[in-house]
């Protein structure tokens, strides 16, 4: 069951562990990985596409300085980086730090008094002395590895004019946003394209109609059906857009969970390249099908060869819709791929809330709140219901390979490879065996 509640009192993006309980913020005496996350995911400038580079590149250095000082106990993220180990925390804080200030210089007054506070709390030594040093190594490796993986490239796209394609929408008719993104190299995947979706319906087709009608009626701005739930919805994530809101959700678990630096940091790393990788992949679907917004669509609606739509030429939706192609719903996918994290880490049915902008919305589980995203698009008129089931499913695959590819796992004990090691030797002997019946049958 979803609960819309508003909250005036609250600008900021914030977070409770359950629906009756408010959590606290991690203080910077707490884990060192939650305190950097919790500083991330106090906001960064530019869109949720662009950003979501941001807090992936950020929570991975996190995640390595974390590594690197608690015994390189797990794969190292960023490879061949040498480092001298030392205190974590500061290594944690001082790689942090640089990447926030690189990635985000508008802030960099509030993340050098982060900084400060950090290193206040560990002894001068040389402990501290090679943590810094660490951290430093971290971000400078961190931000050369990808400093050419096309997120500034020139792009050529333009829009085609034609029934079913994108153009500029009202009310401000602006081009396309980052279509270079579709090209962007993946944190984890091999490809933008690895879990592209078939397209959308053809315009012509019962199924097309059928959408078109759904949010024609339910996404107005004057709709005599969306319900006040359905309308906070809409407005809600708005606000809350982009990797933000899943890390808040993650910390107020994590904080409850009482884990460990290096599980906090893996945890973090995973839902922010997780949601940076589906943001490629579904730049990388939008761009590839080119597909109509809603206000396009219904606004053309007697011209557009089905005669299952009537068209409206004054027709508009709830909220703006951005600029770029409807197919497939950014917000789905995002949404999906820090569900299907934090699932894994904690199970789903745990009752949670987010605030945005003074506007507080709470959920039974996580997979309810990626619901609610995605949904909220088809309520505010602009994305079909195929744009947010295809991206939906997106953001689960994105999250499930990221989980799957060990980019974040323990590196096994030396005992635990001898087995593994005699296991393949096992197996490789069985299958000669079986190979050799096989030629003498």
């Amino acid at each position: 069951m979803r609960i819309h509640l508003i909250s005036a009192a609250v600008a900021a993006l914030t977070i409770s562990a359950a629906a009756t309980t408010a959590q606290g913020a991690v203080p910077v005496s707490g884990d060192p990985a939650l305190y950097w996350n919790q500083v991330l995911a106090g906001g960064l400038a530019g869109s949720p596409t662009v950003t979501s580079r941001s807090y992936a590149m950020v929570s991975a250095a996190i995640y390595d300085a974390v590594n690197a000082t608690t015994g390189k106990t797990h794969v190292q993220f960023v490879k061949g980086v040498p480092t001298s180990g030392g205190d974590t925390r500061a290594a944690t804080a001082v790689a942090a730090r640089n990447m926030l200030v690189a990635l985000n210089p508008a802030k960099t007054a509030e993340y050098d008094a982060a900084l400060s506070a950090s290193l206040a709390l560990v002894p001068d030594g040389l402990a501290k002395t090679k943590g810094m040093a660490t951290g430093a190594a971290i971000a400078t490796a961190s931000l050369s590895a990808r400093a050419a993986d096309g997120s500034t490239a020139p792009s050529t796209y333009a829009p085609t004019p034609g029934i079913g394609n994108w153009q500029p929408t009202p009310p401000a008719g602006l081009p396309a946003a980052v279509p270079q993104w579709a090209d962007v190299t993946p944190f984890l995947l091999n490809a933008p394209d690895q879990f592209r979706p078939s397209g959308p319906p053809s315009v012509g087709s019962a199924a097309y109609a059928a959408a078109y009608n759904e949010v024609m009626a339910i996404g107005s701005a004057n709709s005599a059906i969306r319900t006040a739930d359905q309308s906070a919805a809409a407005n809600f994530w708005v606000q809350a857009a982009g990797a933000a809101p899943w890390l808040q959700a993650g910390l107020g678990m994590a904080e409850t969970a009482g884990l460990s630096s290096i599980d906090n940091a893996r945890l973090f790393a995973l839902v922010s390249t997780s949601i940076a990788d589906s943001v490629i992949g579904i730049w990388d679907a939008k761009y590839e099908y080119d597909f109509w917004r809603p206000i396009t669509a219904i606004r053309a609606g007697d011209i557009d060869g089905n005669d299952l739509t009537a068209g409206d030429p004054l027709w508009t939706p709830f909220i703006t819709t951005p600029n770029h192609p409807s197919y497939i719903s950014g917000h789905s996918g995002v949404a999906s791929a820090g569900a299907t994290i934090l699932q894994d880490f904690f199970g789903d049915a745990h009752n949670f809330c987010l605030t945005a902008s003074g506007l507080t919305r709470c959920w039974d589980s996580f997979s309810d709140a990626a619901q609610d995203a995605a949904d909220s698009r088809l309520w505010g008129g602009i994305h079909w219901r195929f744009d947010n089931e295809a991206g939906t499913a997106l953001g689960r695959e994105v999250g499930e390979y990221a989980l799957r590819s060990h980019a974040f796992d323990a590196v096994p004990e030396p005992a635990a490879w001898a087995l593994m090691i005699v296991g393949f030797g096992c197996a490789g002997s069985v299958l000669r065996r079986s190979r050799l019946r096989g030629a003498a049958r």
